[in-house]
């Protein structure tokens, strides 16, 4: 008996997928499709397509479709799953999205995981296999991150991604930024998988970079001592986000980087002490010790990719180049830049909200490259303009040699990212100006 279709689906934004901006390659996959196959396990004929990398073929017969959509990701997800029912697929939807607005998303559905899905969709795919597929799946309790199934990675298109070994060690973030939401979905406190079970996951993964992709992998310092000591006999290579205490506390910077840390994605956001207060990054981020810290980081031979978000209500139009002298300055080795915005369902949207300064409400261009309210010392044009001449400078080959220069151990590897980003940037300038 032939086992029942189902087909997983990421969406992808319009400037990434439509004419000259048609993207092939990203850095990393995203985890939670293959963690959800891997709950299939072999009672279904399982497809994965992240639309960021493939385009859909809407002539795959599938029994059970699964989207999972961020909020800029909603309307794309939402004409998906309306071609996929046309044909006679059932479609279910799950993600940050339908946690916020599940009444928004249903109407488009069969079927809707709110949460968390690795109770709640185990238990949509048994009762699709008994005929009894009820409306709405809840996570009512965290999962305590024990025994999860080993994300079926294998089943991505491997030649897509720059990283395909990645996997978490954790989910929460007790940090209550005002413009994030990842506390409210994933919860306040951390919680951590048996440090014995990330290793063997680690162990089973073919040669290459790993990508650790919790949101903070320093977040517990006692108990990121005991990975990265847990790490050092299987000699990794890794990268993985972190914040900046890594650099006050010596054993743990020390035990990153005997661990095979190579990059750390650290969350500055921005230089003005200010902003860092009004978003709840002061203590975190304290502005007169980013120089510091970013020095002892890169002392112990971890590379810094930061991320930095222009328009918050202290930023003025001096605020970009300010920031790229900064990492010129401190020899950042590479970077992120994003546009300040106001997701629907945080403490700044709904200010923003009350302020009458939210300028419409596409949530298509809700995705940090686009501008979306109305900033407080400049104008939408100054915002986006010098964000796109933020980036254009950052990897100016000027800028470039100043950060890179003179060739350590992983120069090359440090030069390819930067040269990558600067060929992509009349692409990347499109999709945000689209």
């Amino acid at each position: 008996m032939d086992k029942p279709k189902l087909l997983l689906i990421t969406p992808a934004q319009d400037k990434d997928r439509l004419g000259s901006r048609r993207r092939r390659k990203t850095s990393i996959p995203k985890l939670t499709l293959p963690l959800l196959a891997a709950y299939a396990n072999d009672r279904f004929d399982v497809r994965i397509i992240d639309e960021t990398v493939e385009d859909i073929d809407f002539n795959i017969k599938a029994d059970l479709v699964g989207i999972t959509i961020m909020t800029q990701l909603a309307q794309r997800g939402y004409e998906i799953a309306s071609e996929f029912r046309s044909r006679g697929s059932r479609v279910v939807m799950g993600g940050f999205h339908v946690f916020f607005f599940p009444e928004d998303a249903e109407q488009h559905v069969d079927a809707l995981v709110i949460g968390e899905g690795d109770t709640a969709w185990k238990e949509l795919l048994a009762d699709f296999l008994a005929g009894k597929m009820k409306k709405r799946y809840q996570a009512e309790t965290p999962h305590n991150l024990v025994g999860l199934p080993r994300p079926r990675l294998d089943l991505l298109k491997q030649e897509a991604y720059s990283f395909i070994n990645v996997l978490e060690t954790a989910r929460g973030c007790p940090h209550r930024c005002s413009y994030c939401a990842v506390t409210r979905y994933w919860g306040y406190k951390f919680r951590f998988r048996p440090i014995e079970e990330v290793v063997e996951e680690v162990r089973s993964m073919p040669p290459g970079g790993i990508i650790f992709v919790d949101d903070n992998i320093v977040g517990s310092p006692k108990r990121s001592k005991e990975l990265f000591r847990a790490l050092i006999p299987l000699k990794r290579r890794w990268s993985a986000q972190a914040d900046l205490k890594i650099a006050k506390d010596p054993e743990l910077l020390e035990l990153a980087a005997e661990s095979g840390c190579k990059w750390l994605l650290m969350g500055i956001e921005s230089i003005n002490a200010e902003n860092l207060k009004d978003v709840g990054k002061a203590r975190v981020n304290a502005v007169e010790q980013i120089e510091q810290s970013v020095a002892s980081i890169r002392a112990v031979g971890i590379k810094i990719f930061g991320s930095f978000i222009f328009g918050f209500d202290h930023d003025e139009k001096s605020v970009f180049e300010q920031t790229v002298q900064f990492c010129i300055d401190n020899r950042i080795e590479g970077a992120n830049f994003y546009i300040f915005t106001p997701l629907p369902f945080t403490e700044l949207y709904d200010q923003m909200e009350r302020e009458g300064r939210i300028l419409h409400r596409d949530w298509s261009r809700y995705d940090m490259n686009h501008v979306v309210f109305k900033p407080r010392k400049m104008t939408p044009e100054e915002l986006l303009e010098g964000y796109l001449g933020a980036y254009r400078s950052f990897y100016s080959i000027k800028s470039i040699k100043k950060r890179v220069w003179p060739p350590n151990k992983d120069f090359w590897e440090a030069l390819s990212v930067n040269i990558g980003r600067k060929l992509n940037y009349r692409y990347f300038e499109e999709g945000c100006r689209y």
